[in-house]
């Protein structure tokens, strides 16, 4: 990822990440970014092939509902060399019914993955980072501050991880720093369906201030950012990469 290279050069070195959903399109943009630029990178994800940054990154199989997968995944981790840095959480599912129409299960799986799965690694690492005074960057959505007419499930539950943010950001400091990202869609397994749809593509970037659709990649370097020292008196808060789409 030649941004990250750019804009970081080497400034991670020495220190340890973990990135939830490292298989997916942001996920491993964001693995990617930090092995770049010189950290120690895990992906942990159900699924521990397709995800990016080359053979830099290890990958290990656990899925954000199963405490006692992602307990044996950071006690591994932390065998091979201590407690982590930065945890960034960019896991997520998408169920695209409204709210009306939403049953009791989707409700129950999207909150245990988008807001339980999040909770349960913050609390996996969360001693470590307290020793190390690191740093976690939840990956929300634009969808948790803007209301959308469909996916009501999956925008309830990154307005919940927002939230959840902002009150673990109060609970850790001043040890550890606890900020989130909110992007716009970007193209990836779980936006192909919208990209299909005849015109969606264009009517997205007529809404978008900057005029085009963010890459996985943009979001990756904002969450580097986040968890860089330049941010170092910066928690609690939400950044909407997003174009300025949420400006009217």
């Amino acid at each position: 990822m030649t941004g990250a290279t750019a804009q970081f050069g080497r400034s991670f070195a020495g220190r340890r990440v973990v990135i939830s959903g490292g298989a997916g399109a942001i996920g491993g943009a964001i693995c990617a970014g930090f092995a770049d630029a010189g950290a120690s990178v895990w992906s942990i994800d159900r699924a521990v092939s397709g995800g990016s940054g080359g053979g830099a990154v290890r990958h290990l199989a656990a899925d954000v509902r199963d405490r006692p997968a992602l307990i044996a995944a950071a006690a591994e981790i932390e065998r091979e060399g201590g407690p982590i840095d930065i945890l960034v959480n960019a896991h997520g599912l998408q169920i695209r019914r409204s709210a009306l129409d939403c049953t009791d299960a989707d409700l129950a799986e999207i909150f245990d993955v988008n807001l339980a799965g999040a909770w349960r690694l913050c609390q996996v690492f969360a001693m470590g980072l307290r020793a190390r005074r690191g740093s976690i960057v939840n990956i929300a959505s634009i969808n948790g501050i803007v209301a959308a007419k469909t996916g009501a499930a999956y925008g309830v539950s990154k307005a919940a991880l927002i939230h959840f943010t902002r009150v673990l950001a109060l609970e850790l400091a001043p040890d550890v720093r606890v900020n989130a990202i909110a992007p716009t869609v970007v193209r990836s397994g779980m936006t192909a369906d919208l990209f299909e749809k005849p015109g969606y593509e264009q009517s997205k970037i007529a809404a978008i201030p900057l005029g085009r659709i963010p890459s996985a990649e943009d979001v990756a370097l904002s969450a580097m950012s986040l968890a860089s020292g330049a941010m170092g008196f910066v928690t609690g808060q939400v950044v909407a990469v997003d174009g300025g789409l949420s400006l009217s």
